[in-house]
């Protein structure tokens, strides 16, 4: 008697289990990292990759193409979606002078927007931020500069309020907006939440 109980009550468990994981609901998924710059143009918005979409964030603030008198000093691109997709990124990039001039031109006519106290990011003080696009839902896209020929471009787009992704481990302190804060528990995301 207590066999059959115990049968019937393990192949529901096991039942559950997998309409669970056929609906979804258990993912496994994995970040997936590219730091091959060989590949980079297809990871922007403009490729058209769905999988790319960014919630729609305009990313222009990245350079279409890597050119000849761009020395690319780092790259690194993060697509993580184990319920809903996110993405982080940074390209360091020292130009020549010339070219540092006609790219700082280029983002100074990006319209910028504000960002201080979106995911608790006070006004940048680390480095000077040349553009920046922040959306108050899905995070930002930004460069930011040394002022002299170095530019950093930067991403960190997720939507719900916080990452499930531990982005400290993917993108150097330094190159998040001062303040940034997408985990879990951030005060942004209590007080949106209430």
């Amino acid at each position: 008697m207590k066999t059959d109980r115990y049968i019937r009550g393990t192949a529901f468990i096991l039942f559950l289990m997998t309409a669970l994981s056929a609906s979804g609901c258990f993912v496994s998924a994995k970040p997936e990292v590219y730091e091959d710059i060989e590949s980079y143009e297809e990871r922007l918005t403009a490729a058209g990759n769905q999988k790319w979409h960014k919630w729609g964030m305009d990313d222009s603030i990245w350079p279409a193409q890597i050119t000849g008198d761009m020395q690319v000093e780092g790259y690194r691109t993060v697509y993580y979606d184990p319920f809903d997709a996110q993405y982080l990124g940074w390209l360091e990039v020292v130009y020549t002078p010339e070219a540092y001039e006609k790219e700082m031109e280029r983002l100074r006519a990006i319209p910028s927007d504000a960002y201080a106290g979106i995911y608790s990011v006070t006004e940048e003080q680390t480095c000077e931020p040349a553009a920046v696009r922040a959306d108050p839902y899905y995070g930002f896209v930004y460069a930011l500069t040394d002022g002299e020929s170095r530019i950093i471009y930067c991403e960190q787009i997720f939507c719900n309020y916080f990452m499930d992704l531990d982005y400290t481990q993917y993108i150097p302190e330094e190159y998040l907006l001062d303040g940034f804060d997408a985990s879990a528990d951030n005060p942004y995301r209590k007080e949106r939440m209430q």
